[in-house]
């Protein structure tokens, strides 16, 4: 049995939110932490967040690509989410800082695009 078309775009929607919001979180955190930290405010710079960000991306974004593969049987996809949610893991892991910074950024735009196309796809079949 298949999703409600207008559930699964919602959590397409909010694949894509939590995806951007890491992006924002990695592009802004560099330039904020060096200026808000002058201003004792390090919320920013915590584990708790990026997991929180990456495990909500990773929850609404397989639910709504498994529930959609089901229609449109597109493997690419799969593989664009799971490339992206890999990179986006990866920058925890890695010691440089701009390599951080590349790993969750090209993870999150694999992430997007893959939900981007995932509600193409399902709108089409």
């Amino acid at each position: 049995m298949f999703m409600n078309t207008d559930y699964r775009s919602r959590l397409d929607a909010i694949g894509i939110a939590a995806s951007f919001a890491c992006a924002i979180h990695c592009v802004l955190l560099p330039v904020l932490f060096t200026t808000l930290t002058l201003f004792g405010i390090e919320f920013l710079d915590n584990i708790y967040i990026e997991t929180t960000t990456i495990l909500i991306s990773m929850s609404a974004g397989s639910w709504a690509l498994f529930n959609g593969y089901k229609k449109h049987h597109n493997t690419v996809l799969i593989i664009l989410f799971v490339t992206g949610l890999i990179l986006m893991i990866a920058g925890n892991l890695v010691p440089s800082q701009y390599t951080d910074i590349l790993c969750k950024l090209a993870g999150s735009l694999l992430i997007i695009i893959a939900h981007l196309k995932n509600v193409k796809q399902c709108r089409h079949k």
